[in-house]
């Protein structure tokens, strides 16, 4: 706050004199420390990762950065004023008909995924990932603990399951768990009782049968991470690669770009499983680096949502950073083998426009919302 100095005697007029508000607000610095170094380490390992055409990867991925790059900035000075002229639900909306649109375009990879523009690949569950996040922050900010347990929610468990059910409609189990997950944590965290959320999960073990069912591959997929050695040949395969990647780099790796992993035989090398080229290159030490920082980086969301003055702001930087660090660690678990094989990108690191912008726009509004907090200020919610 500005200081108001007034200067006595009766003919003399009163001044205000202070520090100017500066034109944009100051940011977490231990947030932009943390996302410049995963944004720069993301681009050694693009470029270090891919066996081939190394170059257009790399220029490729720098585009996307920078791309995301001036999102965030843009997000972390302004989020919270668009956020007052737009309804979290209109964004919830636009996010089906893409959702809609992606399921009516012809598959590509066995899956509806991508909405191809030419120029770039929209991944629509990507976008409705954050959308999701700040629908359900901004719903439940608005009701008591009380309403936890009424129908009055209802309505986001409806609008998540019609999000989460069109991604599964596309092929995709990877985000849709995710988003489940990270939704169930929101609801806890606004007041939901554990046993309502495991009513919740309970609902959903019908249509993971029906999935299941629908395509047979997936059992093999969720039973073959058990023993992959003995399915090397088929759906295991690139989970034992993973494996020798990982074992064969050691305590200090071979050194970067000297993986020999990565030339044909661990297919998604530069994206899904570029942890197990990392802990190649760089060994073990090296990959226990990457994930204290994004322990770290939980550390620090996690904290400055819990000093969060206004609900709404609490539930959204709870989600955000619970969707970026958890995206991470299930995708570096899948590497070492103790979850299923599910393609989940590696936040700041896989190749791929979709996934760096969306993850890069999150960083951004996570510094808003701190920004704000910060001065004092509060969200108000439509």
């Amino acid at each position: 706050m500005n200081k108001v100095f007034v200067e006595k005697g009766p003919l003399k007029r009163r001044k205000k004199i202070g520090k100017e508000k500066s034109l944009f607000m100051p940011l977490d610095k231990t947030l932009i420390a943390l996302t410049t170094m995963l944004v720069l380490a993301g681009l050694v390992f693009t470029y270090s990762s891919s066996a081939f055409d190394s170059l257009a990867y790399f220029k490729r991925q720098i585009i996307f950065d920078v791309l995301g790059i001036i999102i965030m900035l843009f997000l972390a000075q302004t989020y919270t004023k668009i956020q007052k002229m737009i309804k979290p639900v209109w964004l919830l909306f636009i996010t089906w008909i893409l959702l809609i649109w992606v399921l009516c375009l012809p598959e590509a990879a066995n899956v509806h995924r991508w909405i191809n523009l030419g120029f770039f690949n929209v991944q629509p569950s990507e976008i409705a990932k954050m959308v999701l996040i700040i629908y359900l922050a901004s719903f439940l900010s608005k009701k008591s603990e009380a309403d936890m347990d009424s129908v009055r929610v209802l309505t986001p468990i409806l609008y998540s399951l019609i999000t989460i059910g069109l991604i599964v409609a596309g092929k995709d189990l990877g985000i849709p768990a995710l988003m489940v997950v990270v939704s169930l944590a929101i609801f806890f965290i606004a007041g939901a009782k554990i046993r309502k959320l495991f009513y919740l999960v309970l609902a959903m073990i019908p249509v993971l049968l029906i999935e299941f069912y629908r395509h047979p591959y997936r059992i093999k997929r969720l039973t073959s991470f058990m023993s992959p050695e003995q399915s090397a040949g088929s759906v295991g395969y690139q989970l034992v690669h993973s494996f020798y990647a990982i074992g064969s780099g050691g305590w200090f790796g071979k050194g970067l770009g000297a993986s020999d992993l990565k030339l044909e035989y661990l297919p998604a090398a530069h994206t899904d499983f570029i942890f197990a080229i990392m802990c190649e290159e760089i060994g073990m030490l090296g990959a226990f680096l990457i994930i204290l920082a994004f322990i770290f980086l939980l550390a620090r969301g996690i904290t400055l949502a819990r000093s969060a003055k206004s609900n709404f702001n609490a539930y959204l930087m709870a989600g955000i950073t619970l969707c970026l660090t958890l995206q991470a660690f299930v995708n570096m678990c899948v590497a070492v083998g103790l979850l299923p094989t599910k393609g989940l990108p590696l936040p700041f690191f896989s190749y791929g426009g979709s996934s760096v912008i969306i993850t890069l726009a999150m960083v951004g509004i996570l510094l808003n919302l701190a920004a704000v907090e910060a001065q004092g200020d509060a969200v108000k919610i439509k």
